[in-house]
């Protein structure tokens, strides 16, 4: 099983990772291999192509062409997590659980957001579809919403929650892409900032990654698929290729986690 991802440092981040360990454990249970490829498909040699039952593709830096080079070789494909590739995908529910959590800070009052974003690019996309489907609706123009961003960086995590906290008028309410980002701008805010988390700043954040669960405030978060999602599409992609089916897009529901991160808007 081939896993396309153009930008090795991918497979550092927890949902790539936890997406390769289900690719991994499905593999295993039918004694076959796992290869990670980072070069484009047209570069592949024909015996690397002609030993791959299926391709998981990590969106980022993916473009059309690659898909249809894939396809020209009779490889049975699926794209990892939402994107704008015409391809099957591993749906995770991340549009709509970010629209939904940008609902439920509106719902409490708040009109001054910003996002923080950029630990994992290949996971920003679909939460950015579902905040800005959320702002329009309640007539907040999306494009005035302020973004900082880690550049997929670990040392640019602090910076970018720095110069969130700094951003005047300050944000009233946080939506970090990553469970990483939310800890961080959650613990500069009351250590360096003076800030009561959530009274006077509310956080949403996604992934609820385990070795968050002992942080106070406890983060409100989303937990999603990642290894089910590579699991099934390896066993999915394993069954085309044995049979000659057509690869569906595989739908996965998220879990809203409640934490102590988000609450009233500020009146002041």
């Amino acid at each position: 099983m081939g896993i396309l991802m153009k930008s090795p440092q991918s497979a550092e981040h927890r949902p790539i990772a936890e997406m390769i360990r289900g690719v991994q454990t499905a593999m295993a249970r039918v004694r076959s291999a796992t290869l990670l490829i980072c070069n484009a498909p047209k570069e592949w040699r024909p015996e690397k192509a002609s030993n791959l039952s299926g391709v998981i593709i990590v969106p980022q830096d993916v473009t059309a062409a690659d898909i249809d080079v894939i396809r020209e070789r009779n490889i049975p494909l699926i794209v990892f997590a939402e994107s704008g590739l015409d391809a099957p995908h591993i749906l995770l529910g991340q549009q709509e659980a970010a629209r939904s959590m940008t609902q439920r800070l509106l719902n409490l009052g708040h009109k001054r957001f910003a996002l923080l974003t950029g630990f994992d690019a290949a996971m920003d996309l679909p939460k950015r579809m579902g905040v800005q489907d959320a702002l329009s609706v309640a007539g907040i123009d999306p494009a005035q919403v302020l973004e900082f961003s880690a550049h997929g960086e670990e040392g640019d995590v602090f910076k970018a929650a720095k110069d969130l906290l700094m951003a005047r008028p300050r944000p009233t309410a946080v939506i970090a892409f990553d469970d990483s980002l939310g800890s961080m701008v959650s613990f500069h805010a009351r250590r360096n900032e003076g800030l009561q988390v959530p009274a006077d700043l509310s956080i949403v954040s996604f992934h609820s990654w385990p070795y968050l669960n002992y942080v106070e405030p406890a983060l409100t978060t989303v937990r999603f698929e990642f290894f089910r999602g590579g699991l099934c599409a390896a066993e999915a992609l394993n069954q085309a290729f044995m049979t000659g089916d057509k690869v569906k897009d595989l739908t996965f529901n998220p879990t809203f986690c409640p934490g102590q991160t988000i609450g009233p808007a500020p009146t002041a």
